[in-house]
């Protein structure tokens, strides 16, 4: 890539428009959403601010779709030809969906396109090259009848999705969803809805039936809200924070008792045993997953939990890999880092910062580049504490920022302990050399993924969630096709013949 990409922004047509039954369409209220790209505050003001009478229209388009099996009953052949094109039309289109999330999240470009954006499409083809190789199943025949327990598509599944990676989870989800045969409405994000918009009008054109594929911008509290509740859809799947997705449950309790599914929010421990031999990589790939987009991700293992004989070697190795994730001008193909997503972002975590620092916490920060000086940025420094109080905020609650508490330890028992001690339970890590001392301790954390000398290994093959406040149900792996559909156990009896 060597052309300009703020050129390559300002000649990018934008749709802001609500997609509904086919078509790109105005709120009902005509209401928008201000707000600035976190790049250079650009105006991106003109979202629709979808409500309550929005998401009806939405549901309705898809409700009405499913009924008329349209979709649903489309061989599996024909729904995979779809999604291949769909998938191709998305890489085509990749560096439109690059810039559509850079300008609007702040993430580096260099991230998007070459990393996020075709982790998305290559997510669709998994999922659409795995649908026939997924089996329903029989029971084992009797004299005079058997059972066959087939998985049935939900109906109309409601999507909301997140700000931080804003294509790729809604692709884990939009994907078996459809290839299950429901009919879905997404909610993005409102600071993320640029990207799925374009991937709406690029599915009309793949040949999926209008009211199939919906999608609805809008806040949280009303268009998310109102689609949980919504008694017409039948599942409700959200990434997000823990506080809202207890909410999410709450809605669904309180409506018509939908399938629920929850990846939320984290705070990962990553242990480093007295049995690791290679401390340089295991700092080099903590900081990595720690600082990459800002410690914006879900699963950041932001507790280092560290043996004392480590921990001063440990801590000198990490001040050394943290200059590599200095926040820089993410319209720079060079840079790795860009920004936060928002004011409020930046406000929240230098809020966590300055918490920590009250508490007797000792911080390390790296030296700021030229531009993060330049003027006041949308970004913030990879901070790591030490010398940390166990009970305090930045120990206990996700920051979701680029934020790492140093935590010692003398038995491998105590690092275990502390781990463990947390409301979260998304993923973890053990660094060790000890094959036997690996095997336990991986046993005994409390986390729905469990890294042994590595971290943030990521394949489409493998589920993706956790248990605790960090949510309910898997993303990604033929796994994910079980949320979005029911099991259906059907008895035929011979015995009149």
């Amino acid at each position: 890539m060597t052309k300009d990409i703020k050129q390559m922004i300002d000649k990018l047509t934008i749709e802001k428009r609500a997609f509904i039954d086919g078509s790109f369409v105005k709120s009902v209220n005509g209401k928008t959403i201000r707000k600035v790209s976190p790049v250079d505050r650009t105006d991106l003001s003109g979202l629709c601010a979808c409500c309550a009478r929005d998401i009806n229209k939405a549901v309705a388009a898809a409700k009405k779709s499913f009924e008329s099996k349209i979709w649903r009953n489309k061989q599996t052949e024909e729904k995979k030809e779809i999604l291949f094109k769909l998938a191709d039309l998305m890489e085509q289109n990749r560096e439109k969906l690059a810039l559509l999330d850079t300008v609007e999240t702040g993430r580096a470009f260099k991230n998007y396109f070459y990393d996020s954006i075709p982790k998305a499409f290559e997510a669709l083809r998994y999922f659409t090259e795995s649908l026939d190789k997924y089996y329903d199943y029989a029971m084992p025949p009797k004299n005079n009848s058997f059972a066959v327990i087939t998985r049935e598509p939900l109906g109309v599944v409601g999507i909301i999705t997140p700000w931080n990676d804003p294509l790729v989870v809604s692709t884990w989800k939009f994907a078996p969803a459809l290839l299950m045969g429901n009919s879905v409405v997404i909610k993005p994000a409102e600071q993320s809805s640029f990207s799925i918009l374009e991937v709406a009008r690029l599915a009309k054109k793949a040949g999926i039936p209008d009211g199939v594929f919906n999608v609805v911008p809008g806040y949280g509290n009303m268009a998310g809200k109102a689609l949980a509740m919504h008694k017409d859809v039948a599942g409700i799947f959200f990434t997000g924070s823990s506080e809202v997705g207890k909410m999410i449950l709450q809605y669904a309790g309180q409506s018509n008792i939908k399938k629920v599914g929850l990846e939320c929010g984290g705070k990962s421990p990553f242990i480093i045993s007295k049995k690791c031999n290679d401390l340089k990589r295991a700092a080099s790939v903590l900081a990595k997953n720690i600082f990459y987009n800002q410690g914006q991700i879900c699963s950041a293992p932001s507790r280092v939990i560290v043996h004392h004989e480590l921990k001063r070697k440990l801590i000198d190795y990490l001040k050394s890999e943290s200059v590599k994730y200095i926040p820089d001008d993410p319209m720079n193909i060079n840079s790795d880092v860009g920004c936060v997503v928002s004011k409020q972002q930046k406000d929240k975590i230098e809020r966590y910062i300055k918490q920590g620092i009250k508490t007797g916490a000792t911080l390390i920060t790296p030296p700021p580049n030229k531009w993060f000086l330049t003027k006041k940025r949308m970004a913030v420094l990879p901070s790591i504490f030490t010398d940390v109080d166990l009970d305090s905020s930045i120990v206990k609650e996700e920051i979701f920022g680029p934020v790492l508490v140093v935590i010692g330890f003398d038995t491998i028992q105590e690092a275990i302990d502390i781990a463990n001690h947390s409301r979260y339970g998304l993923a973890a890590s053990i660094w060790t050399d000890d094959l036997k001392e690996a095997y336990y301790v991986s046993r005994n954390l409390q986390a729905g993924i469990v890294h042994v000398n590595g971290y943030g290994n990521d394949d489409n093959t493998a589920p993706f969630g956790g248990i605790k406040e960090s949510g309910i149900g898997k993303d990604k792996s033929i796994f994910a096709f079980d949320e979005y559909s029911y099991l259906k156990t059907t008895w035929i009896d011979f015995s009149h013949r």
